[in-house]
């Protein structure tokens, strides 16, 4: 993949998402919880979480934990030593208050630092988690931290993580349009709201004033296996994040009036999720792989 020529430098993009992350604490917290089509990408990637994960005793690290969200997964499902790295220290200082509410005894450690330079031995770890779009978020730089990955990860360990395409991500700009009512204006300059740019090249610039609060690389499915076997993972499943729920908030509403007809819900789209003409119309893509 190559650069775009208006990408920020390693360095610039790091400060940018240390910043923007250090004052979005609570929003990120509230990404995964509140309408019920949210509570269902957050329960879906944890069922894929404890679906690859349920056989992992060893250390686990997960990549921008942010507040804590899928931690207490993580140890739930391994048993395992985990160990938190993230770029934002408000993130982590509310990951580690909310973790320790519980109480589970296995450890957690905490580091501040960027998943691109991990300050960790090669090999150490038998599963490695990164969701929220943590590839995505290192924009060009994609690429070396998945090398970065797979240095840490022991032989045959597992990874798990998330990606965002270009048509889901289309998807979910246009639903927030239509809720902000500004989807006309969208539509009268797509171009200028990089809506062309995002499905052709992948790639959203900084650009505040056009809404692109921060750079962005997009992924469709096959680049996304492509980068992971380059990088020496062997991909072992892909599924699309409710594929047909994902923007429409009354499915799921409905679906959560009882237990039952959740669970059937749940299947459903992991069902659906695992087809291939889905694998880029829901909430992103998650996808299990292991270390050559």
């Amino acid at each position: 993949m190559e650069t775009p020529s208006d990408a920020l430098t390693p360095a610039r993009r790091r400060a940018h998402l240390r910043r923007m992350f250090d004052r979005r604490v609570q929003s990120e917290w509230n990404r995964y919880s509140g309408e019920p089509r949210r509570v269902l990408h957050r329960t879906l990637r944890e069922r894929f979480l404890r679906t690859h994960l349920h056989r992992v005793s060893g250390r686990v690290l997960e990549l921008g934990p942010g507040p804590g969200r899928f931690t207490p997964v993580l140890r739930e499902a391994t048993r395992g030593r985990v160990v938190a790295v993230d770029l934002s220290v408000a993130s982590l200082r509310s990951a580690r208050r909310r973790v320790g509410l519980r109480s589970d005894p296995v450890p957690v450690d905490w580091i501040e630092g960027a998943a691109e330079h991990l300050p960790l031995v090669s090999r150490s770890f038998d599963a490695v988690v990164a969701l929220g779009y943590i590839v995505c978020f290192a924009g060009p730089d994609g690429p070396a931290l998945l090398r970065e990955i797979a240095r840490v990860t022991r032989r045959h360990g597992t990874v798990v993580l998330d990606f965002s395409s270009p048509v889901s991500a289309t998807q979910e700009f246009f639903r927030v349009a239509v809720a902000g009512r500004l989807l006309p204006r969208v539509l009268r300059r797509p171009g200028y709201y990089f809506v062309d740019r995002v499905l052709e090249e992948g790639f959203q610039p900084c650009a505040p004033e056009r809404w692109g609060n921060f750079e962005f690389r997009f992924y469709t499915v096959p680049e996304a296996h492509e980068a992971l076997r380059r990088a020496g993972f062997r991909v072992r499943d892909t599924m699309s994040v409710a594929p047909i729920t994902a923007h429409d908030n009354r499915i799921a509403a409905s679906a959560r009036r009882s237990e039952r007809t959740w669970e059937s819900l749940l299947r459903v789209e992991e069902r659906a999720g695992r087809r291939s003409g889905t694998l880029e119309t829901g909430h992103g893509f998650v996808v299990a792989a292991v270390r050559n």
